[in-house]
């Protein structure tokens, strides 16, 4: 559920010319998963709808049956007891695709989030409505914020953010809305160019062991550049 406003802390007053490139809305969404790897599943979703000055305007969370092992229950706490009656993507997708659709995607460690999306879509035979991408995480980094690394619980402390389910995905997205907003208004403030990237979503995809799927997933990502190496091997 919202917040009560009597309780909830006050919105930051918008500047008095927002910048007009700005989007006009955005969709924060966090997912657990069955682990990290490229052939994992989604195992719960949320959203919060921002509107252009970060305001809420709705929320949605859903369970997902990944249809196998739930993976890291000790952290995310599915069980698959729990998962069990769970609707399966493909029965989620459409409701999901109505709250991304026409908004920046918003995530702490966005291309995670994204990717997870974009596979899902693809396994549904379906695509993510999602042109941009905002990550939390690079927007702390192009404020400046005197963080001692880009952890959400360290990002919410900053900004008296309480947490409540750490790793409960519509916790984790109201966690993420909240911090998201003043971050937001600080760089309207400052005339900071938001760090939006292009979401290319997959038309396909393989989950054989195939050349297809292998030529599928370098269309989802490509390293801008070579890490260097690791100095402390």
């Amino acid at each position: 559920m919202l917040e009560d406003p009597t309780t909830a802390a006050p919105h930051p007053a918008p500047p008095s010319s927002w910048p007009a490139t700005y989007p006009q809305g955005y969709a924060v969404v966090d997912v657990e998963t069955t682990g990290l790897a490229r052939d994992d599943r989604i195992v719960s979703a949320a959203v919060y709808q921002l509107d252009a000055q970060g305001a809420v305007q709705d929320h949605w969370y859903t369970l997902v049956n990944p249809q196998r092992d739930p993976g890291p229950v000790w952290i995310h706490g599915l069980t698959q007891e729990v998962l069990e009656g769970a609707p399966r993507f493909p029965e989620i997708a459409g409701e999901l695709a109505e709250r991304l659709a026409d908004r920046v995607l918003v995530a702490h460690n966005a291309a995670f989030d994204w990717s997870m999306l974009a596979r899902e879509y693809a396994r549904s035979k379906s695509a993510a409505p999602v042109r941009q991408r905002l990550c939390t995480i690079a927007l702390s980094k192009e404020l400046g914020l005197p963080l001692p690394n880009h952890k959400l619980e360290t990002l919410a402390a900053h900004y008296g953010v309480v947490q409540r389910r750490a790793h409960h995905a519509l916790d984790d997205a109201r966690v993420l809305a909240e911090t998201f907003r003043p971050s937001l208004h600080r760089a309207a403030e400052t005339g900071l160019r938001l760090p939006l990237l292009a979401c290319q979503p997959l038309t396909e995809w393989s989950d054989g062991p195939s050349i297809g799927r292998q030529r599928s997933y370098r269309q989802t990502w490509r390293p801008s550049r070579k890490r260097p190496a690791c100095p402390y091997p």
